[in-house]
């Protein structure tokens, strides 16, 4: 019978034991890991493939003889926005229509000073409502208007300056013809504007 003294350290009990205990923190430690990687979440409109994607989308349905109202809202957007181009075809971020409710998202990249962006923004949106009143399918309109915001840091980042949403109901009390967009804030269902748009 060998002796427990004279055998090597990986042929003891403990050794062993210590091994075993080692590859089980290991494995859960995977498995763990596995389960994190599973449950992650990416949002992929923030991917730069997407808006890629969305904006291909949009200009095959533009191509379209029956226009749409995600399109309508996309061609009013590149008439009122940006003045070469490339701004108008940068300044439709996106345009979604879906049960009845179109919403776009606008990007104005041109403009002089926060007041003149304002009042640009209020007769653009005019514009889009009228637009979107017009579309028999269309119940609800939203108009998120994006713009290059600086930071106390001094740091530019594009951020919502204004948002104005409105009803089909609220849409047909409106005289297109005789409106004053001033009065944009006052008939909407829902507006706001980022606190820069009001600085003096």
């Amino acid at each position: 019978m060998e002796d427990d003294t004279q055998k090597n350290t990986y042929q003891r009990w403990w050794f062993i034991l210590l091994i075993l205990f080692f590859g089980i923190i290991i494995i859960e430690n995977i498995i763990d890991n596995t389960e994190e990687v599973e449950t992650v979440k990416v949002d992929i409109s923030t991917l730069p493939f997407y808006n890629k994607m969305a904006k291909e989308e949009l200009k095959e349905k533009m191509a379209q003889s029956h226009k749409t109202p995600e399109v309508v809202a996309a061609e009013i957007i590149m008439k009122d926005f940006g003045t070469t181009n490339l701004e108008k075809e940068n300044a439709v971020l996106s345009s979604r229509f879906e049960g009845g409710v179109v919403e776009t998202i606008a990007l104005e990249e041109n403009f002089k000073s926060a007041e003149s962006l304002k009042r640009s923004i209020w007769y653009s949106t005019v514009d889009f409502m009228k637009a979107m009143n017009s579309q028999d399918e269309v119940i609800q309109a939203t108009l998120i208007v994006q713009a290059p915001l600086t930071d106390h840091y001094g740091n530019v980042e594009n951020g919502d300056v204004m948002v104005v949403l409105m009803s089909k109901e609220t849409l047909n009390k409106i005289n297109f013809n005789n409106f004053n967009a001033e009065n944009i804030s006052a008939v909407a269902d829902s507006y706001w504007e980022h606190p820069a748009l009001s600085a003096e």
